[in-house]
């Protein structure tokens, strides 16, 4: 008996000791970086920067897969259900922590399968109008809705897209009811303002700052926190309105769960020394947002709080996932 207890110590204490190793000698082939969307967009372009440089780092490819469909949930089911290995990994946008709410069952859980390598990037959402009246500031805009309940529309790129729940959260926050207009993505929501077809437009920042400074568009306020340094006179939602008030969107690195601690040390460190480089910082600007750089454990913290806040929002609002 004591021979097998002593075999079986050894054995533990061989994998235990392994387990650094195998970190030592990784990467040892290539790298998959997986997202839910279509080539070309900002998920797609944040997800092969990241690529580039684990590249570099790493001596070793890493390249980007694209699996769109579902809102994003067959990218994610695809990381998952792979091995906690390193070598697949997930560029994961902010539209992840909302389709736990959005539909019904999901193959995996949304925060429990995954562990959260770094918080990537963040861009607020803005509230848009054309520069004439009656709205000069997010105040005016808020005041009408009161005094008008459900009357004034407002356009974005669908229903239980991100800024279709920033402004359901608005309003509930606010005490105020509008008329939501769901349009399809791309630039359709933009046009439909800038053709007076809706009077307010709920969007991402990424792609408005040229038509804010061409004078085309009045972004009445951003949704962050704190003020948005491509559109510095923009106030926030929080300083004029809500105190408190912060939504984003935002991009991160996951693995599947279980990723061994050396693993993730690993590729922690890679990340943040990537998103230190001047050039990666300029890059994610092009695309409207900021670099995040948080340590693992922040991020698996954001995860959830961003999957319980954005589950209750559309529970209580009964939004379902559009077909």
């Amino acid at each position: 008996m004591n021979r097998w207890i002593r075999l079986a110590c050894l054995a533990v204490l061989a994998g235990v000791l392994a387990t650094p190793a195998v970190a030592q000698g990784y990467p040892t082939r290539p790298i998959r970086i997986v997202h839910g969307f279509t080539a070309g967009g900002p998920v797609d372009a944040i997800a092969r920067l990241i690529a580039a440089g684990l590249s570099e780092r790493l001596g070793q490819q890493a390249f980007v897969e694209g699996k769109p469909g579902a809102g994003g949930t067959l990218g994610a089911q695809a990381v998952a259900r792979s091995d906690p290995d390193g070598y697949t990994l997930f560029l994961m946008a902010s539209g992840h922590a909302t389709s736990p709410g959005l539909y019904k069952s999901l193959p995996y859980d949304a925060v429990d399968d995954f562990t959260m390598i770094s918080m990537v990037a963040s861009s607020p959402f803005a509230i848009m109008t054309l520069p004439k009246p009656p709205y000069a500031s997010l105040q005016d805009l808020v005041q009408r809705a009161r005094a008008e309940p459900g009357k004034i529309d407002f356009a974005t790129g669908g229903v239980g897209s991100g800024m279709h729940l920033v402004a359901l959260l608005l309003q509930s926050r606010a005490g105020i009811q509008m008329n939501h207009v769901p349009y399809k993505g791309g630039n359709t929501p933009m046009l439909a303002l800038l053709s007076g077809e809706v009077p307010v437009l709920f969007s991402s920042v990424a792609g408005m700052v040229p038509q804010v400074e061409s004078g085309k568009i009045r972004m009445l306020a951003v949704t962050s926190r704190a003020r948005y340094r491509q559109v510095p006179d923009v106030p926030t939602v929080a300083e004029t309105l809500l105190p408190e008030f912060d939504a984003l969107a935002w991009y991160a690195l996951a693995a599947p769960r279980n990723l061994p601690a050396p693993l993730l040390a690993r590729l922690s460190e890679t990340t943040q020394a990537i998103l230190q480089r001047p050039d990666v910082v300029d890059k994610i600007r092009a695309q409207g947002a900021e670099v995040w750089s948080t340590a693992p454990g922040a991020a698996q913290a954001f995860l959830g709080s961003e999957v319980a806040r954005w589950t209750k929002v559309i529970r209580d609002e009964k939004i379902t996932a559009p077909e």
